[in-house]
């Protein structure tokens, strides 16, 4: 079994972490993570860190609840409230998952990258205008630790 962790101490910055791969229970409980940031009724950003190949990979079911979930309002609540999302995947990964375009998939501003330092360069030129004051100054810094901490 899969370990999948939701991190929200860098608020409004979540994270999610997965390594291996995961069961439909642990995608379940994934998705109550997310309605408990819906919850807060606050913008924010999201970084998905997948560790290996494996945790790129479905179990059965993962699709039929993921869209029976976002048709019960989540579908609202991602493009209402999740300003942007920046996916992580291993670097041997990256040729098959980079055409995957997360603005078409899930109505945000977001991207496939190889490395953190990828998504940060993404974040700073597609975040301009946007009010990051709430965010701590040392805030990347902050995130690679809390990556490589696990």
């Amino acid at each position: 079994m899969g370990i999948l962790i939701h991190e929200n101490t860098h608020w409004p910055l979540a994270l999610t972490i997965a390594q291996e791969k995961l069961t439909l229970e642990q995608h379940i409980e994934s998705l109550e993570n997310w309605n408990a940031w819906f919850d807060k009724s606050e913008p924010f950003h999201v970084i998905r860190l997948y560790t290996d190949k494996a945790s790129l990979e479905q179990d059965s079911g993962v699709g039929k609840a993921t869209l029976e979930w976002m048709s019960k309002g989540a579908d609202i609540k991602f493009r209402s409230l999740v300003n942007s999302m920046m996916i992580i995947v291993p670097p041997d990964q990256y040729p098959r998952m980079k055409n995957m375009n997360v603005t078409t998939v899930f109505g945000i501003p977001g991207g496939i990258f190889s490395s953190i330092e990828d998504a940060f360069i993404w974040f700073d030129q597609c975040n301009e205008d946007m009010d990051l004051s709430n965010l701590a100054p040392n805030w990347k810094e902050a995130v690679k630790h809390t990556l490589n901490s696990f």
